[in-house]
């Protein structure tokens, strides 16, 4: 049984759970009060001077003890160590003899963990020395004290070729494999003359491996008995070999079917792991509830796979009750569970907040079962008492054909009872566990019991009974892509079909998946372009104009946003602006729905023509010509430059770049006129400009 626990499982929990010496029955050791002593023990426990380990030993200690067995009947002596922890400069020696002249098997310190190590002298004694530093210590050690005779030290194991018992379902042949030994490896003896003989299926094998055939998910025992002749030592050793089951991913979705390109959306990856037991635990018969409290529809399950001495100990060691029931309305059914010594928990009382149908029911008629919905009754409900459970709607077709268009409904799910599971304390897990369950109008309303289950803890099971794999990790897949996450988040830029993985793996080293798919839908591909070339002079405006990209446009519809905020009216494909700030168009396409967004950050800059009043054309690279500032910005500049005679000196059609630089001049005063466009709008500016060389 799961339950029952191994004296050295139960000595190492107390040590470790740090109560004194005192609560032990066995005599302790500790090396302070036998130093230089020689000890002659079969049993009890080695501890250092802090006698716990809570409590720290002393600085520079240096002291010695020698342990030798004390059982004639029993010559092989060993100490097996469940707890170490040394400081910085502390060592425990231990040498295979009588003194510190023997063989050291040990020189354990800071950096060694002898815990869960077993110790075996070539003879029947052991030295122990141990030294501390004057600095910082540890809690010490804690050693188990044991003699035996030779086949008490005599042990097999059962391995499979994959080294564990738990295996993938279809896995097919495998090979298990019985290995005899001596705990104590100074034991010597022949491993060839080993006889192992299996059992399993009423059939016996010879050797020690066997093959068998692994398919189908359960528990397969196995026994086997391995003679050792040498020294005419025997054991028989039993091995469960658990097939896990295979995962259900009814729940695994995308948050959506179809979406958007460059849209978020959301993969929810659900793994129902699935229980595999060994014996009957549900009654599954769909059978009429009886109207009227004078009789009820009673079910028994019986149960022998347990100890006759195993009893429910609180509400813990129960697991749940279910039900798959449909009835009209909910307020005529009382659900009541009895135990084997006769102690019974009310489940559901009658009457209840709401009218609400459980499952699917009939109404018309009251032959028709319909569809059960599972309501399960637990010490760790997800919801409070059924009776107060507010009704869903749902629309339906029954099993006779009949359309309910606005059905309210309890949900299906665990819910608390209305006695507690306390109750059944005390009574045993064999024996019979029966539900009854009665409607309390007589020629009422109608339903059925489809069938019911009843589990207890999956702990107090044995393992060949009962199992349940866990999942150890759980992730998705774009592609081969590894998402990291579940629930996983995606948008995809581009249209087409998508396929996701969602995998998991069990403690059984199991990996299973399953595939969802996301139609992902074009969006508006387009660009935003300026009737003038941005950024744009001061006082100026232009048209913003949508370019569609691969696409027509003619289905889509627009909202313009200044800075954030929404231009009402303003739902064509172009904006005027005169403003600077940040535009920004949302495209919708009518046909699928799908929006997109796109941005134009329109500025403005300083465009005044900078028009210098002299130069100085001497070839030093300074101030060479007569250079107009801006003039980039406006189109068709052309100057003519006069003498203060009025001589034409310069003239050009296309100013800006070819500047002009005073060749042929001399120094004096000379006057320009400066004809330019912006915008189709023609305008002049004239001066004078000084050279001087």
């Amino acid at each position: 049984m799961k339950r029952s626990f191994s004296l050295v499982f139960l000595l190492t929990f107390v040590m470790l759970s740090l109560f004194s010496d005192k609560v032990f029955t066995q005599i302790t050791y500790p090396i302070d009060l036998h130093d230089s002593q020689t000890i002659e023990a079969c049993s009890g426990f080695f501890v250092d001077s802090g006698k716990d380990t809570l409590t720290t030993y002393g600085s520079e200690e240096n002291y010695s003890v020698t342990f030798t067995g004390s059982d004639d009947d029993r010559p092989y002596f060993s100490m097996e160590f469940a707890f170490f922890d040394l400081g910085p400069g502390d060592y425990l020696y231990i040498y295979d003899g009588e003194n510190d002249d023997a063989k050291l098997l040990f020189e354990a310190g800071e950096d060694d963990d002898l815990a869960g190590e077993i110790i075996f002298p070539t003879s029947d004694t052991l030295h122990f020395k141990f030294i501390s530093s004057p600095s910082e210590h540890g809690k010490g050690w804690w050693a188990e004290i044991n003699c035996y005779d030779i086949c008490e030290l005599f042990t097999a194991d059962v391995t499979t070729e994959f080294e564990t018992m738990k295996l993938c379902p279809g896995i097919g042949e495998v090979k298990l494999i019985a290995e005899g030994y001596y705990k104590d490896p100074d034991i010597e003896f022949d491993p060839d003359m080993i006889e192992y003989t299996w059992f399993y299926n009423n059939e016996t094998h010879l050797g020690s491996t066997l093959y068998y055939d692994f398919f189908d998910p359960g528990a397969y025992s196995f026994h086997v008995n391995i003679f050792e002749p040498e020294h005419n030592c025997e054991i028989d050793l039993y091995e469960t070999v658990q097939v896990g089951t295979k995962p259900t991913f009814d729940e695994t979705r995308p948050s959506v079917d179809t979406a958007c390109a460059e849209e978020f959306f959301t993969l929810f990856g659900e793994a129902n792991m699935v229980t595999w037991i060994g014996f009957k635990t549900e009654i599954m018969d769909t059978v009429a509830i009886p109207d009227g409290t004078t009789q009820s529809y009673k079910s028994t399950l019986e149960f022998d796979v347990f100890d006759d001495n195993d009893i429910i100990e609180s509400e813990d060691d129960f697991g749940s009750i279910c039900l798959f029931i449909d009835h009209v309305d909910s307020r005529q059914l009382h659900f009541e569970l009895k135990c084997p010594n006769g102690n019974s928990v009310m489940l559901k009382n009658y009457g209840g907040d709401y009218y609400a149908n459980l499952g699917e029911p009939v109404v018309e008629d009251t032959v028709t079962p319909g569809v059960g919905y599972k309501y399960c009754f637990t010490p760790t409900p997800e919801y409070g008492l059924i009776n107060e459970a507010e009704p869903e709607y749902h629309a339906y077709y029954d099993n006779a054909g009949n359309y309910y268009p606005n059905a309210p409904y309890i949900p299906p799910g665990n819910y608390e009872p209305e006695e507690s599971f306390e109750e059944f304390e005390g009574s045993p897990l064999n024996g019979e566990w029966t539900l009854i369950v009665t409607d309390d109008i007589q020629d009422g309303n109608n339903g059925f019991m489809s069938g019911w289950r009843l589990l207890f803890n999956e702990d107090i099971y044995p393992d060949s009974l009962i199992f349940t794999p866990e999942i150890v990790n759980e992730t998705w897949y774009d592609n081969s892509h590894d998402l990291q996450a579940n629930p996983a988040t995606v948008s995809k830029e581009d249209k087409g079909d998508y396929e996701f993985t969602f995998e998991i793996t069990d403690n059984f080293n199991c990996t299973y998946d399953t595939t969802v798919s996301v139609n992902v839908i074009g969006i508006p591909k387009a660009e935003i372009k300026s009737y003038i070339e941005l950024p744009f002079c001061e006082g100026d405006s232009t048209i913003l104009s949508v370019y569609p990209i691969n696409h027509t446009g003619h289905n889509w519809t627009y909202s313009w946003y200044y800075n954030d905020i929404e231009l009402p009216g303003r739902i064509y494909d172009t904006l005027l602006v005169k403003e600077t700030g940040l535009y920004r168009v949302d495209i919708t396409d009518t046909e699928t729905g799908c929006i997109a967004s796109f941005d134009k950050d329109v500025s403005e800059e300083n465009c005044d023509l900078v028009i210098p009043n002299v130069f100085t054309p001497n070839n030093s690279g300074i101030n060479d010509y007569f250079e107009i500032l801006n003039l980039e910005n406006y189109e068709s500049a052309q100057i003519v430059i006069y003498n203060r005679w009025g001589e034409k000196v310069f003239e050009h059609s296309d100013y800006f770049g070819n500047w002009w630089d005073g060749s042929g001049a001399p120094d004096g005063v000379y006057y320009y006129v400066l004809t330019y466009k912006r915008l189709g709008v023609t305008k002049r500016k004239n001066g004078v400009v000084h050279i001087v060389r």
